[in-house]
């Protein structure tokens, strides 16, 4: 998890998972042609977001071409936030962390993020291909309207590359760190960790497993409710207590 800066507009000094917004370039013919796993039938498989009763929502169903480019942003967003690289070679083996951890592909996180380097462009410049294949849609989340910033989210589960240790930028996030479900929520009851109703239930929800295969499994295995909470009376969120740990 990274701490958003204080100055951001959303969230501001909360602790969440690394992530951002879907770029006109992630929808690029170059980009695909360096992603692996954008295969429609795979893409469509994963993105099984349904409205439950309880929680209408008007927002449309994902298309293929926006679903391909949200896994592109995904990879794109953890390289630029938290420096962890998802990729393979052109052999189709793991791109090696040694290379990832040198400090010319570190260095490179600044101009992917800001725009100077396309993403696609510096995977060329390394013959590597970002891998979606790793990537397993988690959950759906929309803010509600009575907010004056609004969201479409798309929640991702992946396994971290070995030997790969994830650094915050310094710019957009800050004081990266590995935490275990439990002991974030128990260091946001102490105060000490701010976080969000929306990374809140995610952590509550992961905290329940004891192994990494364990949440893997779940998570590739789970059904996908899109969830757009209600804004409650002291101004928070609130969701049906029917949709408590299903969705």
């Amino acid at each position: 998890m990274t701490r958003r800066s204080r100055h951001s507009a959303f969230a501001a000094d909360a602790f969440v998972f690394p992530g951002g917004t879907v770029d006109d370039r992630d929808f690029s013919a170059e980009m695909g042609a360096r992603t692996l796993g954008l295969e429609r039938e795979r893409v469509a498989g994963e993105f099984r977001a349904t409205a439950p009763s309880q929680l209408p929502s008007s927002e449309p169903a994902v298309g293929e071409d926006a679903a391909a480019a949200l896994l592109v942003a995904a990879l794109r967003e953890l390289f630029e936030e938290a420096g962890i690289l998802i990729a393979r070679t052109r052999d189709n083996a793991p791109v090696d962390a040694s290379s990832v951890r040198s400090p010319s592909v570190q260095a490179a996180r600044t101009p992917v993020g800001n725009g100077e380097l396309p993403f696609a462009r510096f995977l060329t410049q390394h013959d590597w291909f970002a891998d979606a294949r790793e990537l397993t849609l988690f959950s759906h989340w929309i803010t509600p309207p009575s907010e004056p910033r609004r969201f479409n989210t798309h929640f991702f589960f992946a396994r971290a590359p070995a030997g790969q240790a994830g650094r915050a930028d310094a710019y957009e996030t800050h004081e990266g760190v590995w935490i275990a479900p439990r002991d974030a929520l128990a260091r946001y009851r102490d105060r000490a960790f701010h976080l969000v109703y929306p990374t809140i239930k995610h952590l509550e929800r992961l905290s329940a497993f004891d192994s990494l295969e364990d949440a893997q499994n779940f998570a590739r295995a789970k059904p996908v409710l899109t969830i757009l909470p209600a804004t409650a009376a002291d101004g928070g969120f609130v969701m049906p207590a029917a949709l408590e740990q299903t969705w």
